[in-house]
């Protein structure tokens, strides 16, 4: 099992969500660190920048995730090739088992190459519907 921090197509709400079906929602959090959280204007599909420092602390959802379904996202992911998979510092704002934030560490599907125009993209801090309101016109 492994904590899994999912912040774009993932979340509860949206076209990918069903590939969590069955695991436990932790809660609500964000990157401890800033990064940069771009959304390819065509395909409404955004991608955490390994560029730590750059953007903002990216607000997301922490799900406990068993080794076939963290199988299951790295095959989604492409992960190893497209993404990197990697351990990074988790603020959880919101967790029904606790009454004070904290924070953990989530493993994170993250791009480690982008171009100049992603680097230089608009950075957000969440993946909001607006986003998926623009796929559907696609």
């Amino acid at each position: 099992m492994a904590h899994v921090f999912v912040y774009g197509t993932l979340k509860r709400g949206f076209w990918n969500h069903g590939y969590l079906a069955g695991c436990e929602f932790i809660g609500s959090g964000h990157l401890v660190d800033r990064y940069p959280l771009v959304v390819d204007q065509q395909s409404a599909i955004p991608f955490l920048l390994n560029n730590k420092g750059s953007g903002h602390q990216v607000e997301g959802e922490i799900y406990m995730v068993p080794r076939e379904t963290l199988a299951a996202l790295d095959r989604l992911e492409g992960y190893p090739g497209w993404y990197s998979r990697t351990e990074l510092p988790i603020r959880i704002t919101s967790d029904p088992q606790q009454s004070k934030p904290y924070t953990t560490t989530c493993l994170v599907y993250i791009l480690d190459n982008f171009s100049k125009e992603e680097r230089e993209s608009k950075f957000y801090k969440n993946y909001d519907h607006s986003h998926r309101a623009r796929r559907s016109n696609f």
